[in-house]
């Protein structure tokens, strides 16, 4: 049982049942293997969780880094930086359902070690933002209060088109993440432009 294994079982785990849900011992059921080998690569349940998240925030460190220090005009490299945070999810939903339970429980699994993670998506955002031509009643943004209007946004969307529940006005996607998601990007990219460039 590789590393990597346990980690992408772990994350499905947490993200269908939540950090409190998930015990050594059922993980270990759904590996089918003995607790002893999640122990050999983790020291407990908290540093496994953490791994999962670390792993999630790091998936596109590479390409957001691409998108910042691009040539390409501002606005694009903005439209390019919540696209890619859309794609993400759709390649890796269960990032919704985590991060949805930890704002739900205002982070309390979220280790304090994570903190420079969370500094760096400020930074990757404040370093876009800067670049447009803002308004002058945004000139001094809250960078987190934007990461968190996307991210959420983003989230709550998703979650919503995406549920079993018969909700009315919601024909049109059908359950289709990829239709949802491709929406999301030009629609919060188009509002959150409009509010904020001259």
């Amino acid at each position: 049982m590789t590393k990597s294994n346990i980690l992408k079982i772990a994350t499905q785990e947490f993200s269908i049942h939540g950090y409190d849900a998930v015990s050594m011992n059922k993980l270990a059921a759904k590996l089918e293997v003995n607790k002893a080998t999640i122990y050999y690569h983790y020291k407990d349940k908290r540093s496994l969780y953490q791994e999962v998240l670390t792993s999630l925030i790091h998936i596109n460190r590479e390409k957001n880094n691409k998108i910042i220090n691009s040539d390409i005009n501002p606005k694009e490299k903005f439209r390019q930086y919540i696209k890619l945070f859309v794609e993400t999810i759709k390649e890796h939903p269960q990032i919704v359902s985590i991060s949805l339970r930890e704002m739900a429980n205002l982070g309390s699994n979220v280790d304090s070690t994570m903190a420079n993670d969370f500094k760096q998506e400020m930074l990757d955002i404040k370093n876009i933002v800067l670049q447009l031509n803002l308004k002058e009643r945004y000139k001094k943004l809250d960078f987190y209060e934007l990461k968190s209007l996307i991210m959420g946004t983003v989230n709550t969307y998703y979650s919503i088109q995406m549920s079993h529940l018969e909700l009315d006005g919601i024909n049109d996607f059908e359950n289709n993440s990829d239709k949802v998601l491709d929406y999301t990007i030009d629609f919060l990219s188009n509002i959150l432009l409009d509010a904020l460039c001259e």
